[in-house]
């Protein structure tokens, strides 16, 4: 089994290839996770999607009471072709073509579905118009869901949200973590990439601690971006390639489209119309003709 490569960063800033070996892939394929089982809910909520008030202590956002059609054309994948779906309360099945057998009468039925304040409440072992629901056109998930008809309603997954909330605690929280630990060789170029200010308003270097304060910040706000970014190679290579367009460095201004050696004016490399100069060069150090201008580019940092 071939190795898995990834780039990081050594103990120097080198940019290193690190290989995962075939038995450390094998240890983790082979993990086997127990299946979670799903829970019936006791009941299904739908919400209506659109809103036709403005929300106030005594008016919800929804009309108080609302009613659905019991029928529906929908395209049904098991069988690959149109077909007509109508509710009726005590019978087991909701497509048309499986109905012929009833009674006119009760063809003619034209149950109640009706949200109230915007919300219907659907007991689960009320079965049939629980799969009526779930396979309308109406509902806003409706898998491969006739294009001329518009969503009415959604269905509220709790137990999926409470996932969700979970989720991103945790992430969070993993962001804040990283962020709190972080030595300052990664932070500074990491927070400096990320938009916090190292200067203060009088262009004077800012503390360690005043930097990490702003640091901790945005990982709480914006932990998923702080996380993918964190101790990136990208993320080094750009802060030094500023520092050295700060103390010149690297001329861009000599020659239109080109990065020079700011001494020497010998050429490093020919940027492309429209592209973002520092992000370029970023990525020009990451390939194998920019080693040498990256190892060269290192002297500055230390």
């Amino acid at each position: 089994m071939a190795k898995s490569v990834r780039k990081a960063l050594d103990e120097n800033g080198n940019i290193v290839d690190v290989a995962t070996s075939p038995e450390q892939i094998k240890e983790v394929t082979e993990v086997k996770a127990e299946p979670i089982k799903k829970r019936e809910p006791k009941e299904y909520i739908f919400r209506l999607i659109n809103k036709v008030y403005h929300a106030s202590p005594n008016r919800p956002p929804y009309p108080e009471n609302m009613f659905i059609r019991n029928t529906d054309v929908i395209y049904d994948e098991e069988s690959s072709t149109e077909r007509n779906i109508r509710y009726l309360e005590g019978v087991n099945t909701i497509f048309e073509d499986e109905q012929e057998h009833l009674s006119d009468s009760k063809k003619r039925q034209m149950p109640e579905i009706r949200f109230v304040n915007g919300v219907l409440r659907v007991p689960s072992n009320k079965t049939s118009l629980v799969k009526f629901l779930l396979n309308s056109n109406m509902y806003d998930k409706k898998s491969k869901r006739m294009e001329h008809i518009m969503p009415v309603y959604t269905l509220l997954n709790f137990e999926e949200q409470e996932k969700q909330a979970i989720n991103e605690a945790e992430v969070r929280m993993n962001a804040m973590k990283l962020a709190m630990d972080a030595p300052a060789e990664i932070m500074i170029p990491h927070a400096q990439f990320l938009g916090v200010r190292l200067k203060n308003q009088y262009n004077e270097a800012r503390s360690e601690k005043g930097i990490r304060v702003d640091y901790l910040n945005f990982a709480d706000k914006n932990p998923d971006t702080f996380i993918k970014t964190y101790n990136n190679p990208l993320v080094k290579v750009e802060f030094i390639i500023r520092k050295a367009m700060n103390v010149g460095m690297i001329d861009l201004a000599t020659t239109k489209g080109q990065a020079l050696w700011g001494d020497t004016k010998k050429f490093i490399a020919q940027i492309p119309d429209k592209a973002d100069a520092i992000k370029f060069l970023s990525e020009f150090c990451l390939t194998e003709k920019g080693k040498e201008f990256y190892q060269q580019l290192k002297s500055i940092a230390d």
